[in-house]
């Protein structure tokens, strides 16, 4: 029955404590919300919006959000790369704007530059991949698990791919090759068979994950503006020239011998000292500018004014038109990938899973099989020592695991038990904690139904566990979500016992993945970490509230 009768809710001073309960509820209800709201969208984060301090992550809202963390993904987290291929000079990537549909630099010569790389006409050299490296998120971007996808399919085991193409990856999470800066000196080539597979799946991404080298770029970005400083005045000064702005200069395909010396030497030191030499052949530039430049000038020559240099790549308008074209895709990438990051990880990353399941199994099942019949023996039996006995057992409570982890080291590591699963279990099997409560439920159990059972017959064995332990279904609920809890969350024992990594629970690799990784990617793995202990807690409330309001209602 009901603890307030329908009579005693209709007064009005009834009704308004109910309503502040119900109050005070909801409210606490918002206050856990808040902060898992924070922690939900900061596990979307990225470096262009690590500073967002929000409840919904901006680019769910924003296209100037999701621009802005599409191209920080499509640069591999690179300002200088991005600056280089667009040629041009934006402070970070949170301030770069999203150019209105056909109002980008070069919108007019889209459809044209998309013809010119249809042609194939680039080397592998050319194309960078984008959506592939996040070293300062920690992330594993689209390109790189299609890459890693790619491999397995081709090659099947991780063995078989090692042997072919002479690498030592140790697990499939390790499989990665660093992208080569084809642009800055003394870079060549990489001539390894993984370089040329990576070459070929790089040629077959989707065209929003692909950007081109532009030398033209890197010449105005970092030569020419650290040499006369970043005002084209200074630069006009010196060379006696005109331009408005350094994406005005031109890169010209060999040496200009009509031009000014100081512009010669400029060419000149460029090409031998500071360029790869992959892109000057037999004296010439031979780079993606010239050969688009060339292309033009072949199929249309109307587009190049008379008297002046061919237009540049239009990469930013390109890039602009290709992210509304692709916008959905974009966004499901960038809200997903931290998360992708942590099940790549935990999924092939050693045997991380099948440990903690194995261990969480165990603990659960020593936990209700050890302290009940611990807690059993001082109920029913209740030796004389037994105040004592529980109070010893109690006392085990006033020492933190710190204290206890040294001395159960250096006891596993003379028995030998290191780095087994009987190292993780003997020394939580029994808890006096555990036991306390039991013994004081047992108590509580009618004696009458014990001295039936005896009179009928019953053994120790079936007043245990026909009598005790069908009764105790709620409290043992309450032991088995602890031993879960504990045995699930258990990373500092774990990691100190079993220092082997065939051993290691998923909390160890867990840290292991946050040591290398950014804030968001952090956030997504304590969500996903959180997952199965919240599950097991609903497994388990119903029995938890049963044995709270059936007692009550008896």
């Amino acid at each position: 029955m009901p603890i307030l009768a329908k009579i005693g809710r209709k007064s009005w001073g009834t009704r308004l404590r109910i309503g502040a309960m119900y109050s005070a509820l909801a409210i606490g209800a918002l206050a856990m919300l808040y902060p898992l709201s924070l922690m939900l969208a900061g596990s979307t984060k990225s470096i262009a919006d690590q500073r967002d301090n929000v409840l919904l992550p901006r680019m769910l809202i924003s296209d100037t959000a999701l621009w802005q963390k599409h191209l920080e993904a499509l640069f591999n987290e690179s300002l200088d790369a991005l600056n280089i291929a667009f040629d041009t000079d934006y402070p970070s990537f949170e301030s770069i704007p999203l150019p209105a549909a056909d109002a980008a630099p070069g919108a007019n010569l889209v459809p044209l530059w998309r013809e010119f790389l249809a042609t194939g006409a680039l080397t592998p050299e050319s194309i960078a991949l984008g959506h592939y490296w996040a070293p300062q998120a920690g992330a594993f971007p689209v390109q790189l698990r299609e890459f890693r996808r790619h491999l397995r399919t081709k090659f099947g085991g991780l063995d078989k791919l090692n042997a072919t193409l002479g690498t030592d990856f140790a697990a499939w999470y390790a499989v990665f090759i660093q992208p080569p800066a084809y642009l800055f000196p003394h870079t060549v080539p990489a001539a390894t068979p993984l370089a040329a597979e990576f070459d070929s799946f790089k040629l077959n991404a989707p065209p929003w994950c692909q950007t081109v080298l532009s030398p033209a770029g890197f010449f105005h970005k970092l030569y020419l503006k650290p040499r006369y400083s970043a005002d084209i005045a200074a630069y006009n000064a010196a060379h006696g020239t005109a331009y408005a702005a350094y994406a005005d200069i031109p890169l010209p395909h060999t040496c200009p011998a009509d031009a000014p010396p100081l512009v010669q030497d400029d060419w000149r030191d460029f090409t031998q000292h500071s360029l790869a030499p992959l892109w000057l052949m037999d004296g010439a530039l031979d780079t993606p500018e010239t050969r688009w430049h060339d292309w033009l000038a072949r199929t249309h020559p109307s587009v190049i004014a008379p008297g002046s240099s061919a237009p540049p790549m239009p990469q930013l308008a390109h890039h602009a038109q290709l992210f509304r074209e692709h916008r959905a895709a974009i966004r499901h990438e960038l809200l997903w990938r931290n998360y992708r990051t942590v099940l790549d990880y935990i999924l092939f990353h050693g045997r991380g899973i099948l440990n903690t399941t194995i261990y969480c199994a165990l603990a659960v099942l020593l936990a209700l099989l050890v302290n009940p019949l611990a807690a059993y023996a001082l109920s029913r039996f209740k030796p004389s020592a037994g105040p004592q006995i529980l109070l010893f057992l109690m006392l085990t409570m006033a020492f933190p695991h710190m204290v206890t982890q040294i001395p159960v080291f250096v006891l596993l590591r003379e028995l030998g038990l290191l780095n087994t699963f009987a190292a993780l279990l003997l020394p939580g099997m029994a808890s006096g904690y555990s036991i306390f409560l039991l013994k004081g439920f047992f108590d509580s159990l009618p004696r009458d139904l014990y001295e039936s059972a005896q009179l009928d017959g019953a053994g120790e064995w079936t007043l245990f566990w026909h009598i005790t332990m069908r009764l105790s279904t709620p409290i043992l609920s309450v032991i088995a979500l602890q031993a879960f809890s504990l045995a699930y969350a258990n990373f500092m024992y774990a990691l100190l016992i079993c220092q082997d990594p065939k051993m290691w629970t998923l909390m160890v690799w867990l840290y292991q993945l946050q040591q290398r990784s950014g804030p968001g990617v952090v956030q997504a793995s304590l969500l996903l970490a959180a997952l199965p202990t919240l599950a097991v807690f609903l497994a388990c409330q119903r029995v938890l509230l049963r044995g709270i309001v059936v007692p009550v209602e008896k």
